[in-house]
């Protein structure tokens, strides 16, 4: 597969980008985030990247080291969040917390804080788009997730574009996902030939979630399966929004976008002061 020219032609068709937004790409440095760096560097998109230094130990640490070398390599600017300075916490002492508290899993609050400080600095740093290295089995993976748990509704806006765009409502910062109809084998292989600096190796707590037991099972389909999943998905998403439209919130804590009056990281970050 020609992974470039499938991330652009994924570009074009669902009007993802243009050449005058200004692109922050989530990097966590994994394969993933830094095929979408250099693939969207490479075909002359105004980029830079965020990274979120999640205090994993010894494991984060590896990954700023690479990803500074990186963009210095490629000429992008990289913009880094300390979790320990913004929350006062590292992840591992919060996840531990909630799971203490809440039986959250650590997965579901990564996730959650991830996407709050993604939004919140992407919108402080004037960024059109948000680029994520969401992928062709991450899309599969929450498909079957919903439906396993009885509730399809929270994949409606699993699309290549997510949300509304900021000109329209300046709360939000619309996410893209160029990988989304990639699968990751491809880009293990694209990462690899490409000898990019990342490590392949998953987050260490990454464990014992029910996306991680998704996963495992998927290790029973192929590309081919995970694909029509995912693209008989897409084609029910538009009949799915018509009939269940929802209205945008604004969290009245953080003003930060919310499903409710208050947003989901606020819900945690007052678990963590209690």
């Amino acid at each position: 597969m020609d992974i470039e020219k499938k991330v652009l032609q994924t570009i074009e068709n669902y009007h993802l980008l243009d050449k005058k937004d200004k692109i922050v790409v989530a990097l966590s440095g994994g394969k993933d985030s830094v095929s979408v760096l250099y693939i969207l560097h490479k075909l002359g998109y105004n980029v830079s990247a965020l990274m979120i230094d999640l205090r994993l130990g010894e494991w984060s640490k590896k990954h700023k080291e690479n990803m500074i070398g990186f963009c210095n390599k490629l000429g992008v600017k990289l913009n880094i969040i300390d979790l320990r300075k913004e929350l006062g916490w590292g992840m591992c002492s919060i996840k531990q917390a909630l799971k203490e508290k809440k039986n959250l899993s650590g997965c579901t609050v990564c996730g959650i804080i991830k996407k709050w400080i993604l939004n919140k600095y992407a919108k402080k740093l004037k960024f059109d788009k948000i680029a994520t290295g969401h992928n062709l089995d991450d899309e599969c993976q929450t498909v079957l997730m919903n439906f396993l748990k009885g509730n399809v509704l929270l994949g409606v806006g699993s699309k290549p574009a997510t949300g509304i765009k900021q000109k329209n409502n300046k709360t939000f910062v619309q996410r893209i996902k160029p990988l989304f109809f990639i699968p990751e084998s491809e880009i293990r292989k694209y990462s690899k030939k490409m000898k990019f600096p990342v490590i392949y190796e998953k987050c260490p707590c990454a464990f014992g979630t029910y996306r991680i037991e998704t996963r495992e099972w998927m290790d029973f389909l192929t590309d081919k399966e995970k694909l029509k999943i995912v693209e008989s998905w897409q084609a029910l998403i538009p009949k799915l929004e018509k009939e269940n439209q929802t209205q945008a919130n604004i969290c009245e804590i953080c003003g930060e976008p919310a499903r409710g009056k208050i947003c989901n990281a606020c819900k945690i970050f007052s678990e963590l002061k209690g």
